[in-house]
């Protein structure tokens, strides 16, 4: 599962990157650590609105839903989904074929368990550009958008470094991310899509093991730790 990511980029870096501009650009600010297990809001680009980057709820409510996010977060967990799982949750399913987002992220953790010990690694690419990850979203009657990461089967280089379970989230390339925002595609195109992989240039290294507590924060978050054992 992923529950943390990373947004390092300026407003005018992801512009660029995306051909789309903010909604709302006196909002953004970086975040090295984006906390799914609190109300964090994360940068999307929607199929419904693919020149814009709005703002969404990390953690999909349903439509109707009134309460607040946090209760439902309690009652489960819907930061994210896996592929090979979606077609048996209504949630996630409908939303899929209907509503598929970009989510916007400078880099995400994975987990290498050594002896007992979690220690975090951070994943980003080589020039730390921002790059897209597959999810759904749904709007609710106040206007507000809550979204899931999709999350698929770990590729040679994420298995490394991430030994306790087999799922990344879905990494969408540039040509990925137009098949991904097409309202037109299918749901068996949208299935094949999860067989395909982005071939970006990515690196990782391990960080503090404190990281995975909570409430821990520090300014060098993202910056290398070496430990004795672990993959480099």
């Amino acid at each position: 599962m992923c529950y943390r990511l990373s947004n390092t980029a300026e407003r005018d870096t992801i512009e660029k990157e995306f051909n789309a501009t903010f909604k709302f650009p006196k909002l953004h600010k970086n975040n090295p650590v984006i906390n799914g297990l609190e109300e964090s809001f994360i940068s999307v680009i929607t199929a419904e609105d693919p020149k814009s980057i709005s703002y969404a709820i990390w953690g999909i409510l349903p439509k109707q839903f009134e309460d607040d996010w946090e209760y439902y977060q309690n009652v489960q967990n819907t930061l994210n989904i896996e592929s090979d799982k979606i077609e048996q949750e209504p949630l996630y399913n409908e939303a899929l074929i209907n509503r598929r987002c970009l989510i916007i992220v400078t880099g995400f953790f994975t987990y290498y368990l050594y002896r007992g010990t979690l220690y975090p690694y951070y994943v980003h690419l080589k020039n730390d550009s921002p790059f897209a990850l597959a999810g759904v979203y749904n709007e609710l009657k106040d206007g507000f958008l809550t979204c899931a990461l999709v999350l698929s089967e770990a590729n040679s280089f994420i298995s490394k470094i991430h030994n306790y379970d087999h799922k990344m989230p879905f990494i969408l390339n540039a040509e990925h991310q137009n098949r991904w925002l097409d309202k037109d595609l299918d749901s068996t195109k949208i299935y094949q899509l999860f067989e395909e992989k982005a071939d970006l240039d990515f690196r990782a290294h391990p960080i503090a093991k404190e990281f995975h507590k909570v409430g821990v924060t520090y300014d060098s978050v993202l910056e290398p730790v070496f430990y004795k054992g672990i993959p480099k």
